[in-house]
């Protein structure tokens, strides 16, 4: 699976691309919500977007919206230690997970994800 990770915490953004790619995924990070708009708008095939709610320029309740627009399709997780009402007013479904991230439950998250790919 091709994920994007949108996080402004480097040592957060390296152990989940490590991780993530010790289990077989391509990787892509960034550290701002614009820099991942223009990842999105390129012909690739991002599968998943993870982002941080708070994030430098922009939200990453709006990075979410901006994504779906451009590929419908994406998988979104959206990672925060706010709280999950902040998802409540998007009108789409993502998987939210609390920060800090409990390992087994974010990789559980992950595998549903990938089941879900051809």
């Amino acid at each position: 699976m091709n994920i994007l990770i949108v996080e402004d915490d480097l040592d957060t953004r390296e152990i989940l691309s490590e991780l993530l790619e010790m289990q077989g995924h391509a990787i892509v990070t960034v550290s701002e919500a614009h820099h991942a708009l223009d990842i999105l708008r390129q012909p690739s095939a991002i599968d998943l977007l993870i982002t941080d709610v708070s994030l430098p320029g922009m939200s990453g309740i709006e990075l979410a919206k901006m994504s779906k627009a451009i590929h419908p399709e994406i998988d979104i997780m959206v990672c925060s230690g706010y709280g999950e009402q902040q998802c409540e007013a998007l009108p789409f479904s993502v998987e939210w997970s609390q920060k800090p991230l409990e390992m087994d439950a974010f990789m559980a998250a992950i595998e549903r994800f990938s089941g879900t790919r051809p």
